[in-house]
């Protein structure tokens, strides 16, 4: 297991969770009052004095959020920034999770860097050279963002060597989503999902009638990884550990997935992640790894689905200690090609504001701020989801119980996109009867090996 585990504060969760119970009354703040600026030589650095009505600027936003939910905001913000600073034009770049690298490298080579970007790992666009230092920022006198704004832990996974590379908006974990309904109907209660067994048990039970017990995205690397690397951590791995140490965890990572193979759907094989909720949308299957994105991906879809799932910690692997959750955040950066960079910042605050701030946790993930109001968020997550706010506010409980009980930091992995693709080839042969389990594992440990010696 990567050391990164190993250092996490469990505190941190349990403080962060603390503070978002939805039986804990938050009192709202709002930004924080510029301090009166110093005169004496050690002074900090003083915000950049900008005649904001008049200042001009065009904005390259990178937005990756891909439900119906988070698109809307996005164009709120713009409409009400445009309000605020008539003269600065923001242009969405709305590039997927999947492809945002990739066209993200290009760009950057090439010095034609965007503005601003959401993000998850910083890792690789870090390593890119793509990334501002946002530390000089948050030591400005005058800004309205400071470091102890922030719940435990965001901020340390958007640093690097030290340096602070995005504002951390909202933590972000992914789980084990249960339709209780289906589960029940199969003779078991959501108590019961305390091992991998008892996963596939259910799933064998839920597998009925044309429907199936799991939902696993094949199609898509990112996701293709994504899933094995949410369970995999219940069994004290991560999918980039390929010594010899936790070859024993490795093999019974993938014949858990093996064993899933005969209660999914045939299709599974070419799901992204838009099949994959839709399927679990419409009752097709009864459990998929995803997230505390949940609520946001499948509300468009079937709204009535929210109110019989339940979100769980994927449960204790044959090789690990305990149920686990890894947790990560979803922030904004600015890039370091930017050349507006005193505005970028200023609608980088913006957005991690109270006010959006709390419609991002409304809609998506749960906010990593300490100031932002509960209440605010639940009034809402009741306009957002005004046909399943009972459903999303039991989801809401679930996510941060189990963050309290949990939840683990994710580890970064450089290289992981490439992982992805290697991982994805192998897991598919072995998934089609096209190599064993010992052969799916020699390939991705050969191809992960390879990766990993780039980035010695």
């Amino acid at each position: 297991m990567n050391q990164n585990m190993n250092k996490w504060n469990r505190g941190s969760i349990r403080t962060g969770a603390a503070a978002l119970a939805l039986t804990l009354a938050l009192t709202g703040c709002g930004d924080s009052k510029a301090p009166a600026a110093a005169t004496d030589k050690t002074a900090k650095p003083q915000a950049s004095e900008i005649d904001w009505k008049t200042v001009k600027a065009d904005i390259r936003f990178v937005f990756p959020g891909t439900s119906e939910a988070e698109k809307e905001l996005a164009e709120q913000f713009k409409t009400k920034m445009k309000e605020k600073y008539p003269n600065v034009n923001i242009e969405y770049m709305y590039l997927s999770w999947t492809d945002m690298e990739k066209k993200l490298a290009v760009m950057i080579s090439s010095g034609d860097s965007p503005d601003i970007t959401q993000t998850q790992d910083v890792t690789n666009l870090v390593q890119l050279g793509g990334l501002e230092d946002l530390t000089p920022y948050f030591q400005k006198q005058g800004v309205q963002l400071k470091k102890e704004d922030f719940l435990p832990g965001t901020m340390e996974y958007a640093q690097q060597d030290g340096k602070l590379y995005a504002v951390p908006n909202l933590a972000n974990s992914f789980t084990l989503v249960v339709n209780e309904k289906m589960l029940n109907e199969a003779g078991m209660k959501l108590d019961e999902l305390k091992t991998w067994a008892d996963v596939e048990k259910a799933a064998q039970q839920m597998t009925k009638d044309g429907k199936y017990g799991f939902g696993y995205p094949l199609g898509v690397p990112r996701f293709a990884f994504r899933v094995p690397f949410t369970a995999a951590y219940s069994n004290d791995l991560v999918l980039n550990d390929t010594t010899e140490a936790s070859k024993k965890k490795y093999l019974e990572t993938l014949e858990h997935f093996k064993n899933l193979e005969a209660y999914q759907p045939k299709s599974h094989i070419t799901w992204g992640y838009p099949e994959m909720f839709r399927a679990f949308s419409n009752g097709e299957v009864g459990m998929i790894a995803a997230g505390t994105y949940f609520t946001a991906n499948v509300y468009s879809i079937n709204p009535d689905i929210v109110k019989v799932s339940r979100a769980i910690a994927y449960p204790k692997g044959p090789s690990g200690t305990k149920a686990k959750a890894p947790v990560s955040n979803v922030g904004v950066a600015m890039f370091k090609g930017s050349k507006n960079k005193d505005v970028a910042w200023k609608l980088m605050e913006e957005w991690s504001s109270q006010e959006y701030n709390s419609t991002q946790a409304a809609v998506v993930n749960v906010t990593a701020l300490k100031s932002t109001n509960l209440d605010e968020i639940v009034k809402k997550a009741e306009k957002a989801y005004p046909k399943a706010i009972e459903g999303h506010k039991v989801l809401l409980k679930d996510f941060n119980e189990l963050l309290a009980t949990s939840g683990v930091p994710m580890d970064k992995i450089p290289g992981q996109s490439e992982m992805e693709t290697v991982f994805q080839e192998q897991i598919v042969k072995m998934l089609t009867g096209k190599s064993t389990t010992e052969e799916a594992y020699k390939g991705i440990k050969e191809g992960i090996d390879k990766i990993k010696d780039k980035f010695k």
